[in-house]
């Protein structure tokens, strides 16, 4: 199965990709961009949908896995190629995500669907050298602190 070269637009926000395809257990969406406030885009994204942990947790469950990942606010930040389980309910949980790229995260985190603010955290953040004159910038939004010379987004 495959869906071509579609668009939605929602709330100042614009979601493009080239088509979706069937794959074992799941699908994968090809060329995904979404523009707005930030611009995120990603060669690919499956979905494979946990349904025996779904059943039992009485939460969706799935697990995603990304390629050519990179998101810009100003300045393009490739991710790279990565992966998570994802937890739905009032609190999005994202366990086991780890990413490859020049900024690579690993970890966990928590997002509260009420107002869409981290709540739980704990991952490691790598990103180039000359990105640390942006962390400054970054730690008004996001909860990043310093330890042993490396950057967490962290909070308990």
């Amino acid at each position: 199965m495959s869906i071509a070269h579609n668009q939605l637009q929602r709330r100042g926000m614009t979601l493009r990709y080239s088509d979706v395809t069937s794959e074992r257990h799941g699908f994968t969406v090809h060329n995904l961009t979404l523009t707005g406030f930030a611009d995120i885009s990603l060669s690919s994204v499956s979905i494979q949908p946990e349904l025996l942990t779904s059943a039992l947790t009485f939460s969706p469950v799935c697990t995603i896995a990304f390629r050519g990942a990179s998101v810009r606010i100003g300045r393009v930040m490739k991710f790279g190629d990565g992966s998570f389980l994802l937890t739905g309910g009032r609190e999005v949980l994202v366990e086991d995500l780890h990413t490859n790229g020049e900024f690579s995260i690993d970890g966990y985190l928590t997002v509260d669907t009420s107002s869409m603010k981290i709540g739980r955290a704990d991952a490691e953040i790598k990103f180039p050298e000359e990105f640390a004159s942006n962390i400054s910038v970054m730690k008004n939004f996001l909860p990043l602190v310093q330890e042993g010379g490396k950057w967490y987004l962290r909070r308990k």
